[in-house]
């Protein structure tokens, strides 16, 4: 079975999808994005910094990315990031 962005939670009459929902925080100095990476979930950060902003991206032992924390000019990745995130409901 394929592994998509969507988890699925069905029942006979309907199917309930919830990807990752990152945590959007708008201020005039400094926007913020979070989707932290589930508890207890093996990985480690990789984050780079720039005068404009930070990237951080928390990706498993296989590659997967899992979660992230963007700030400044960073938080323009976030559409693209949160499509690679795995879902909530699975």
């Amino acid at each position: 079975m394929a592994m998509s962005c969507w988890a699925r939670r069905c029942t006979s009459s309907a199917c309930l999808r919830y990807p990752a929902m990152p945590v959007v925080v708008k201020t005039p100095a400094l926007p913020v994005v979070v989707s932290p990476p589930a508890s207890g979930v093996a990985g480690q950060w990789q984050i780079e910094t720039s005068t404009d902003g930070v990237d951080a991206r928390f990706v498993g032992h296989d590659g997967t990315l899992l979660g992230f924390a963007l700030a400044g000019q960073a938080t323009t990745n976030k559409t693209a990031l949160q499509k690679c995130l795995p879902a909530l409901l699975a």
